[in-house]
């Protein structure tokens, strides 16, 4: 690969069958790991890939970066995320303390991607994907009388889903959404639920690191 441009190297971990490896382009990698239970990134180098695999193939901020914020998590909590890391449009995603997808029990399986994420359509805001998130997992608390919701965005945390907006600037179906929030999770506390934001850094549903 001399005289040529260095890309970025991806590595991958298959949590079933403990495969990993090392890819040069985004493409071989995304195959690679579609539809099955993964941990994968990018690095600079491959001896910072082969680093990463060695030492257990961990996402760093999850379990590492930093103890207090984690040791903040509920075993029993939903979580809750949108982002464009993959850069192809807002994704929603909702998980388990563990990381594992939800949207399952609430969405049509046509309507869940490959990495067990919600996409939205094109042109949405990650505010509307993070109202959107927030909406799937109320919807999914009810379901399931689970009692502790967590998510990192505080405008809709802490703003939109108590009613707290401004309408203008914003379009009549994400006024409609954040009405319908807002009622779910009025209920939800009144039953004893609690809604609690947490950092980025921690969230088990996080979408940044799939770049």
């Amino acid at each position: 690969m001399s005289g040529t441009k260095k890309n970025k190297i991806y590595a991958y971990y298959l949590l079933d069958s403990q495969e990993s490896g090392i890819f040069y382009t985004w493409n071989e990698c995304q195959q690679k790991v579609k539809g099955k239970k993964a941990r994968y990134m990018s690095f600079k180098s491959e001896k910072e890939a082969q680093k990463w695999l060695k030492s257990g193939a961990e996402y760093e901020k999850k379990e590492k970066k930093n103890e207090s914020l984690f040791l903040e998590l509920d075993r029993n909590g939903i979580y809750f995320d949108a982002g464009t890391g993959r850069g192809e449009g807002v994704e929603v995603r909702l998980t388990d303390y563990d990381g594992n997808s939800l949207l399952y029990e609430i969405l049509e399986a046509s309507k869940i991607n490959s990495y067990g994420n919600y996409k939205l359509s094109e042109g949405r805001t990650n505010n509307f994907g993070e109202l959107t998130g927030l909406f799937a997992a109320l919807k999914y608390a009810k379901k399931n009388n689970i009692k502790v919701i967590c998510g990192d965005s505080n405008l809709v945390i802490e703003y939109w889903s108590r009613g707290r907006y401004n309408s203008d600037g914003l379009e009549k179906d994400t006024v409609e959404l954040i009405k319908k929030v807002t009622l779910l999770r009025t209920e939800f506390e009144k039953n004893g639920g609690i809604v609690k934001k947490i950092s980025g850094d921690v969230n088990p549903a996080d979408l940044g690191f799939h770049k």
